[in-house]
């Protein structure tokens, strides 16, 4: 009786033969949904205090909460969902060489850029409830901004190599 494959080597066994495109499709592909899924868990807008000590070390148990925002609190989990989708639509776009999953990465990657350009930037700025009980307070972005940015980067970048390099081209 033979012993079941684990699954990082029937990943390979699928990807035997495939070409140097597609592989390169999966690492990027699988890494931007990656990427994605540890921005939607980051902080995106910090807010400090600029006198002396952090926010959250001198803000009020009201204010200490809006000192910093996570993805999940601008986005509603929604860089999780698109970073799975991302890893699938990249095991596809590189087992089987679909352009339509390739297709799928970009729009991925548009999503992604939408929301930080239409939500995280806007209010990248703003202080809210902390700036308005601290005169000194500044918010700007930070680290899941950053991520989400390179995730979208990453997941365009299998995309375009997957509709630029049909399977029969590798």
């Amino acid at each position: 009786m033979e012993a079941s494959q684990t699954l990082p080597a029937r990943a390979a066994g699928a990807l035997r033969g495939t070409g140097g495109v597609s592989i390169a499709v999966l690492v990027l592909g699988v890494l931007g949904g990656v990427v994605l899924v540890v921005a939607e868990l980051s902080p995106v807008i910090t807010i400090e205090v600029l006198t002396t000590g952090t926010c959250q070390e001198i803000a009020d148990a009201q204010v200490r909460d809006a000192c910093q925002l996570d993805g999940t609190e601008q986005h509603g989990g929604a860089f999780i969902l698109l970073g799975v989708l991302a890893v699938v639509m990249a095991l596809g776009a590189a087992r089987r060489a679909s352009r339509p999953a390739g297709a799928a990465l970009i729009v991925v990657a548009v999503l992604v850029i939408a929301f930080v350009v239409l939500r995280d930037l806007p209010k990248a700025n703003e202080t809210g409830l902390v700036g308005i009980r601290y005169e000194q307070a500044q918010a700007g972005p930070d680290t899941g901004l950053y991520l989400a940015v390179a995730g979208a980067v990453l997941c365009a970048l299998a995309g375009a190599l997957r509709l630029g390099r049909p399977a029969r081209q590798e």
